[in-house]
């Protein structure tokens, strides 16, 4: 799939000094997206590159690091996350060019979103591998991704998401890959936090219900125990009128004793 990928990406370069400015029509413009639906560009964006150096730093990218990751991941694997990285990257480009100032008339082309998609994939993946930083200092995999990491930040930071590169679709191109990588994780911390969140919810308000014969009271923590797992609309109406009796002798006894 990376051959195939490097072909295309060549053979779009290569052509483009005999189609005129056809491709114009095919790179990402944010205004055109929003206002025309010309939503495709979202797509077409990533083949297009504005110079030798551009295209070939991006294929070189690809290849290196993209490789282990086609190898472990499968064909249509590493080709759906590296759709769906470069199609994130230009949603988030559209989205900043809006929110922070940026010029939305501007084109943007280049695959450089997808190639920084996997660039974070590779660190995630391959987290101890060496790789010599400017080739020539010898860092991690991970190490390396932070610092790329960080040094997009700044300089998106310091021209405030302006300027000729497209920062914000480098480092969007980083969030939504680690977003889908890590999506099976955040997905369950939320469905945890909710089912917590809706057990303290569904937790009855006042003293906790308790009594002094032992048998009752076992009782009772048993049905506080079910609505923590399962929530007040799983009770039976005999739980539910255990569990108002106790809460009212509680409060009766709490207000005798702050009486």
């Amino acid at each position: 799939m990376i051959s195939q990928l490097v072909l295309i990406n060549l053979v779009v370069y290569l052509l483009h000094p005999f189609i005129g400015n056809a491709p114009n029509g095919f790179a990402l413009i944010p205004h055109q997206i929003l206002t025309k639906g010309m939503i495709w560009e979202l797509v077409t964006y990533m083949f297009l590159h504005g110079g030798l150096m551009h295209v070939l730093f991006n294929m070189f990218g690809l290849v290196i690091f993209g490789s282990e990751l086609e190898r472990r991941w499968g064909s249509r694997d590493f080709l759906k996350y590296y759709m769906i990285t470069g199609v994130g990257a230009g949603i988030i480009l559209v989205l900043t060019s809006y929110m922070f100032n940026g010029n939305p008339m501007v084109p943007v082309i280049g695959a450089s979103g997808a190639i920084f998609g996997i660039l974070i994939a590779y660190g995630m993946n391959f987290p101890h591998r060496q790789i010599l930083l400017w080739f020539v200092i010898p860092v991690s995999a991970r190490t390396f991704v932070a610092i790329y990491a960080f040094m997009e930040l700044a300089m998106t930071v310091e021209s405030r998401g302006g300027g000729p590169i497209a920062r914000f679709a480098h480092l969007g191109g980083m969030l939504i890959g680690y977003l889908y990588l890590k999506q099976e994780t955040l997905l369950w911390g939320a469905k945890r936090w909710i089912r917590r969140l809706q057990a303290t919810q569904n937790q009855p308000r006042g003293p906790r219900p308790q009594s002094d014969d032992p048998e009752i009271q076992a009782r009772i923590d048993a049905v506080l125990d079910k609505i923590s797992r399962e929530g007040m609309g799983a009770l039976s109406d005999e739980e539910k009128r255990l569990l108002r009796e106790s809460a009212e002798r509680a409060r009766r006894r709490q207000h005798g004793q702050d009486s």
